[in-house]
């Protein structure tokens, strides 16, 4: 599973704004659609979260963080200015999802699909593609990964054109099977896990 942390530190690396429309074809528990779905929404970071351990300090300040709290509420957003999307052909992962999403106040806006690769449309003319998909150090196996890396290049190249796209691999030999020429390689740890973020502009 992604980290918080690291899901956001992707979106900050491929530069994704929320005027674009964002898929995540492999979503699983929804990190990154969630993710892009607070920073489009301009919701703070544990706002939605109960308690902080600071708040059991001697010299915490009530008052204070109730005003900053509110302050926060005030200037996040109502509505996104693109779509936000998350498919996954595992339904029993997409309930996490969509859980996940009650849990952040953001599951009216993010829209969740159980869906194959192969059934994966593109939803306008532009747009971008952040995944994670499995690459055999803690989900499936990398000997039965090559077709479905294969058909994610495939699927790239016929279906979104005009979109870019942003890969999350562990494993190089599977990255080439995806068949694209990469315009970036940008190194990340997933955990202790060195990867690579792959970025592909579709033409």
């Amino acid at each position: 599973p992604l980290k918080e942390t690291l899901a956001a530190a992707l979106l900050k690396l491929a530069e994704w704004e929320p005027s674009l429309p964002f898929l995540d074809p492999f979503c699983g528990s929804g990190t990154l659609p969630l993710e892009a779905a607070l920073q489009a929404l301009n919701i703070a970071p544990g706002l939605y979260r109960d308690r902080f351990g600071f708040q059991t300090w001697r010299d915490f300040d009530a008052d204070l963080w109730r005003q900053l709290t509110q302050e926060a509420r005030r200037s996040q957003l109502s509505q996104l200015t693109a779509p936000i999307l998350g498919s996954d052909e595992d339904g029993g992962i997409l309930k996490q999802a969509i859980m996940n999403a009650q849990n952040c106040g953001v599951d009216d806006v993010v829209k969740f699909t159980r869906q194959k690769l192969s059934q994966i449309e593109a939803p306008s003319d532009r747009g971008i593609i952040i995944c994670n998909p499995p690459y055999g150090k803690r989900i499936g196996n990398p000997q039965e990964l090559g077709a479905l890396y294969k058909l994610m290049g495939d699927v790239f190249k016929q279906r979104f054109k005009g979109w870019r796209a942003y890969v999350l691999t562990g494993n190089k030999e599977l990255a080439k099977r995806i068949g694209l020429r990469t315009s970036q390689r940008i190194p990340v740890y997933n955990g202790s896990l060195p990867c690579t973020l792959l970025k592909y502009e579709l033409y």
